[in-house]
């Protein structure tokens, strides 16, 4: 019997179904993508409204939290398979619960999307994460420390 629509996405994915990845951090990055999912599928910007992304402690990468009123700019990436959404849930692991959520490219075209949210009560810092500083300064210790090279 199926009780959420996670489990109806995982049974669409088990049947050969794609679904859409919202990306918020990291996994923006067509490199990084690259090496988790081993391929680089369609992508547009998008938005999610009533969370906020922060810095995660002593890493450099961030978290998505509920927060009403503030907004997530980040990257929707088209028709991920069931096989690249495996890679993907093992290099987030279990600080990160994957769920469903709406959100919407920038001229306002809806979509649902799979999304990576904290599954902790601890380990943020209420402070906003940087993309750019993430790709001028993050990325090589985040390399090193995650990305098989």
């Amino acid at each position: 019997k199926i009780k959420s629509r996670k489990q109806v996405t995982d049974a669409f994915l088990k049947i050969g179904f794609m679904v859409n990845l919202f990306a918020y951090g990291s996994l923006m990055l067509p490199a990084v993508f690259q090496q988790v999912a081993k391929r680089v599928p369609r992508s547009t910007e998008a938005r999610l409204v009533n969370f906020k992304r922060v810095c995660v402690q002593n890493e450099s990468y961030p978290a998505a939290l509920p927060a009403m009123g503030e907004q997530i700019i980040g990257t929707l990436w088209l028709d991920v398979s069931e096989e690249e959404i495996l890679q993907l849930d093992a290099f987030e692991g279990s600080d990160y619960q994957r769920v469903i959520v709406n959100v919407s490219d920038l001229a306002g075209q809806p979509y649902a999307a799979c999304f990576y949210q904290w599954n902790r009560d601890d380990g943020l810092v209420d402070q906003p994460w940087d993309l750019d500083w993430f790709k001028r300064s993050g990325i090589s210790e985040f390399s090193r420390k995650f990305l098989q090279q």
